[in-house]
């Protein structure tokens, strides 16, 4: 009589065995995306700034996150000469979704990205804390 007992335990243990398998789910996760404001409170925030301002054709607003490479916000002057260089990377980035960016930590005000536009056109932005808000200081094709 226990040798019937125990086949019935051994049975049971079984099928809990087996009904739990169906219990656990493996699937693969997806990477979740994490939003970056478009904000000068960090380096990925001020290139959103400032490629939201060159899909706008606005060059002066994309000028106003720009500094120099002394870490100090440009002068009029500067900015006047950095007008045409800054339209004319805005013709080459204009409307094109940015598809990749990579994060190279130099120091701790500066950090350099490189930021790939459309899957096609990289460029690397260099960019810099004045106080408390981030500036590109640099565009690089």
């Amino acid at each position: 009589m226990s040798n019937r007992h125990t086949q019935k335990f051994y049975f049971i243990l079984l099928a809990l065995i087996l009904a739990s398998c169906e219990l656990i789910v493996l699937k693969e996760t997806t990477p979740q995306k994490i939003a970056i404001p478009s904000d000068q409170n960090s380096p990925q925030g001020v290139v959103y700034v400032f490629k939201t301002e060159i899909d706008s054709a606005n060059v002066q607003g994309a000028m106003k996150v720009m500094a120099s490479d002394d870490e100090r916000p440009l002068l009029a002057i500067e900015k006047l000469d950095l007008q045409d260089e800054i339209a004319r990377l805005g013709r080459m980035m204009t409307k094109k979704a940015l598809t990749r960016m990579q994060i190279d930590t130099v120091s701790p005000v500066r950090q350099r990205l490189r930021a790939e536009f459309g899957y096609l056109k990289e460029f690397t932005f260099v960019t810099v804390r004045i106080d408390s808000l981030w500036y590109i200081s640099k565009v690089i094709e």
